[in-house]
């Protein structure tokens, strides 16, 4: 099931031997809202890796610090707000258009100044924490989940980013994911439901509470890693090859539902 749009494509990526693509682009339905998803959850599962060592040097909390990554990794795909100005406009490759300004080093930066804002404001209100304190802080995890958003697209197919906008040249498209992985969303959702349980289970015997913190670190260290190599280790030829291939890591029950919600939004968002 794919959606056919009349994008052409750019010039060959320089470097990575991609060579001239012809045609218009091919790209299946549904994709992006649950790539800005999977986006977010990564963005979270590496801030809680990164958390305990920020908060040694911010003293800002450590659930804090991981929403700030969250947040910075989602926002990218705020350029899907260019919708509303058509599906062309979307696809355009203007800096306004999807996957461009937003998806540089800059863009993610200018993203973290806004995004920190609300947070830093949360944290002085509710913490007393001094706001040149919270925000530059805040600032850096959001702007490293950002980076985590660039690193993410970097593996999917046929569209290289400009990430040094808005100096020239355009960058990845290994083809190494597809837009849509149903696989990253259960595993994300996974590992929060055992933290969860790892929580609970503390409750009881309170000496539990001396593994606690570093049971739920190692639970998001090894999610981390799962996610790159994941990232690495995959491959994308096709839509038909990339949705086999999902299907021999999730059963059909975990991957229809989603695939159906998501291709709605998809065709609610080019209608």
């Amino acid at each position: 099931m794919e959606l056919i749009l009349r994008y052409m494509t750019t010039d060959a990526v320089p470097g990575l031997g991609l060579g001239a693509l012809a045609g218009p682009r091919t790209w299946t339905d549904g994709d992006d809202p649950m790539m800005t998803l999977n986006h977010g959850l990564s963005g979270y599962v590496c801030g809680r890796v990164a958390a305990p060592l920020i908060h040694r040097r911010s003293g800002l909390p450590e659930g804090l610090l991981a929403f700030g990554f969250l947040l910075g990794a989602a926002l990218p795909d705020v350029d899907a707000l260019a919708n509303v100005l058509g599906a062309q406009t979307y696809f355009s490759g203007a800096w306004y258009g999807h996957r461009h300004a937003s998806h540089s080093i800059v863009g993610t930066w200018v993203l973290a100044l806004i995004a920190a804002a609300p947070l830093a404001l949360w944290a002085v209100r509710r913490r007393e924490i001094p706001w040149r304190r919270a925000y530059p802080w805040l600032v850096l995890c959001a702007w490293l989940g950002g980076l985590l958003h660039i690193v993410g697209d970097l593996f999917t197919p046929r569209w290289p980013l400009p990430m040094f906008w808005p100096l020239p040249g355009e960058y990845g498209a290994f083809s190494h994911i597809g837009w849509f992985s149903p696989f990253l969303l259960w595993f994300f959702l996974g590992v929060l439901a055992l933290e969860g349980l790892i929580r609970i289970a503390v409750r009881w015997p309170l000496r539990a509470a001396r593994w606690q913190g570093f049971a739920v670190w190692g639970l998001y260290a090894f999610a981390a890693w799962r996610w790159i190599d994941y990232l690495v280790d995959s491959r994308y030829v096709s839509p038909t090859q990339w949705e086999a291939y999902q299907h021999t890591l999730l059963p059909e029950a975990m991957i229809g539902p989603a695939s159906a919600t998501v291709h709605a939004l998809w065709h609610w968002m080019v209608r």
